[in-house]
């Protein structure tokens, strides 16, 4: 992969558009992301900060799994309360302290112990995704 810069910013080259999709290293963030009520409570809140960090680090390993807002360690093993503690580097009651606020504020839902983003399209242009995965699958399959 190359970087090249043109004069509207700095565009990325792979060699196909296929594999550029296959490893997406990106969510989207809306600037007024502040001024959401729900951030807006937990920026009071007791360890606030820590929470909020936390939020944007399970936006990002959601982003990174890539399946609709899952977040899990493999298919088969789904991402503990300890686990984020260690992957997150943050103290275990923290983390729990988030999750629960993520779920009563409906930012997640934990699903047969897997937990998912909330309105993931607001954070990953699902849409584009799944035409972009076809069109891979249709070129590889001819």
């Amino acid at each position: 992969m190359a970087i090249r810069k043109r004069t509207t910013g700095i565009g990325v080259s792979c060699k196909s558009w296929g594999d550029l999709m296959a490893d997406i290293k990106w969510i989207k963030i809306a600037t007024e992301v502040f001024d959401n009520r729900k951030i807006r409570q937990i920026e009071i809140m007791p360890d606030g900060d820590s929470i909020l960090v936390i939020w944007f680090k399970l936006l990002c390993l959601a982003g990174n799994v890539n399946d609709k807002g899952l977040i899990y360690f493999t298919n088969e093993i789904p991402y503990t309360d300890q686990m984020l503690s260690a992957q997150f580097n943050r103290p275990l009651t923290t983390v729990q302290l988030a999750l629960t606020t993520f779920q009563r504020f409906g930012m997640i839902e934990v699903i047969d112990d897997i937990i998912k983003v909330s309105s993931w399209e607001k954070y990953q242009n699902v849409e584009g995704m799944e035409k972009i995965r076809a069109q891979t699958r249709a070129r590889v399959a001819a």
